[in-house]
């Protein structure tokens, strides 16, 4: 199955050759194109400079921007910047996807030593202050949410859960040593002190045999070093499995959900 990046990036392939200068793509098809890996309808959003006006055609929503735009090549696609498009989101995702769309954006990716994230937390930060776009409240309190680290985005359903019960105060992406200080593995979440693990198992496990028995030799080594694990899978986030899965959540940790600051309980009732 195709993934909605890969679609997206299809569509906007079949409309980059209609692009005027100085036009691109936008808003959540931007993010996208990013691979981000946010829900959201696959529509193509293109962005026009002044004096353009803004497109009209059939299945593409047209926007103008006021000032020139600083566009980037991705895989041959002209796109708004990473940032660009999370605030020109803002107010067609809902607060779930948006705190998806920033931990994928804060995520560092390269090689050790060269790696970089999209988008930085401190460049977030200070447009954050000086915004005022629509949506912008949303987007504030997502990124409240957001964390660096998590590095898919059911890593970042998991903290969604956690968070909306005033939990989310586990370490991420940890690496792991047995008793002799050998290494074991990386963990996605993980409480050292009380020797807990968080895991969400991915699609790799279904699909890749060599990779779901090398995961398996890594949790029965954590085992062997006095940690417990709870694996969590796709399935645990469908709608009709979230409160079973939030009981479980507090019931592998051994505590009781704590009151959030009112703003957010009222965009995690959205979730």
């Amino acid at each position: 199955m195709r993934t909605d990046t890969a679609r997206m990036r299809a569509l906007a392939a079949e409309y980059a050759p209609l692009l005027r200068a100085g036009e691109g793509f936008s808003h959540t098809c931007a993010l996208l194109i990013y691979g981000v890996p946010i829900r959201a309808p696959l529509a193509v959003h293109v962005v026009a400079p002044l004096p353009y006006g803004q497109v009209r055609r059939p299945h593409v929503f047209g926007h103008r921007a006021s000032a020139p735009l600083a566009l980037h090549d991705v895989k041959g696609l002209r796109c708004v910047s990473p940032l660009t498009a999370l605030f020109q989101s803002a107010a067609l995702l809902t607060f779930r996807e948006l705190v998806v769309a920033i931990d994928a954006l804060l995520l560092s990716r390269g090689r050790e030593g060269e790696a970089s994230a999209m988008v930085s937390a401190r460049d977030l930060i200070e447009t954050l202050r000086k915004r005022r776009d629509r949506g912008i409240v949303r987007l504030r309190a997502a990124a409240e949410v957001a964390r660096e680290g998590a590095e898919s985005r059911y890593e970042t359903l998991v903290r969604i859960e956690l968070a909306r019960m005033g939990l989310d105060d586990l370490e991420l992406q940890v690496d792991v040593c047995d008793h002799e200080g050998y290494w074991i593995g990386r963990f996605d979440l993980v409480d050292r002190i009380r020797k807990l693990i968080i895991e969400y198992d991915g699609e790799q496990h279904r699909t890749d045999r060599a990779q779901y028995l090398k995961d398996l030799r890594r949790l029965e080594r954590a085992r062997e070093a006095g940690y417990r694990i709870l694996r969590l899978h796709k399935e645990d986030f469908r709608p009709e499995r979230l409160d079973a899965t939030r009981r479980r959540l507090c019931e592998f940790l051994g505590r009781a959900p704590v009151p959030v600051a009112p703003h957010l309980a009222r965009l995690f009732a959205e979730c």
